[in-house]
């Protein structure tokens, strides 16, 4: 019995040591292995911008160099407390991360959005719309579409754009700014245009209000004179 086992000791050394190399290095042969999936199936490109959900932690960024074992990513804002926009920073995805997780590639062109919020009293819904569109298209995106929809006491103003995800950064706040711009332009000119309407009204019934609003300075008993003469005359 004892010489059996002593025959049997190399090869029971030899297992336990390709199970203590294998436990070591799993890590690793599941890279080698994830390369060769990636290399394979071509689905994760360089130049790619990807999206990682692992364990709740968001990983996003343009691909800069897939290795054997890593993946350089270089990091991009999350498009809500940051930009979409390069950080400067690096980093690097161990490769069977990207096979074993929840990956999200990005195309050519994306779409996002923009919205606005209008307090009462509401202007010209209409301008509204066109300076949403004419603001999107002089930022050079795609005009998807422009809608509005009542939120509470505010009115909403939600614009769909088409954006290259290379060009991608804070169009949102480019998009916006024009928008106010435009916007309070057209609001100045129609509080010109509705002053004007007000300096013009026409004589006839109306014409003791005018009188009582342009005589408020003078004394009590020349006003009262005026009131009685101006609504005899009519």
């Amino acid at each position: 019995m004892s010489a059996d086992l002593v025959a049997y000791l190399p090869l029971l050394l030899t297992g336990f040591s390709s199970m203590g190399i294998s436990f070591v290095f799993k890590d690793y042969l599941a890279d080698l292995l994830a390369t060769m999936v990636i290399k394979r199936t071509k689905d994760i490109k360089i130049g790619n911008r990807i999206k990682i959900n692992s364990g709740g932690v968001v990983t996003k960024g343009d691909i800069m160099e897939i290795g054997i074992l890593r993946t350089t990513v270089m990091e991009v804002g999350d498009g809500e407390r940051l930009p979409s926009v390069r950080t400067g920073r690096l980093i690097k995805v161990p490769n069977y991360m990207l096979i074993n997780n929840p990956v999200m590639i990005y195309g050519d062109n994306i779409i996002d959005e923009v919205v606005s919020y209008v307090p009462r009293p509401y202007p010209d819904t209409q301008l509204l719309v066109d300076s949403m569109k004419q603001a999107i298209i002089n930022n050079g995106h795609g005009l998807i579409e422009v809608g509005l929809y009542q939120k509470d006491d505010r009115l909403v103003i939600h614009g769909v754009f088409e954006v290259k995800t290379r060009e991608m950064g804070d169009e949102r706040s480019k998009i916006f700014k024009e928008f106010l711009t435009r916007s309070r332009q057209f609001g100045a000119d129609s509080g010109q245009a509705a002053n004007s309407a007000q300096t013009q009204k026409p004589a006839g019934p109306e014409q003791p209000e005018l009188l009582s609003v342009m005589l408020p300075n003078m004394p009590l008993p020349s006003l009262m004179m005026s009131l009685v003469a101006a609504t005899v005359c009519s």
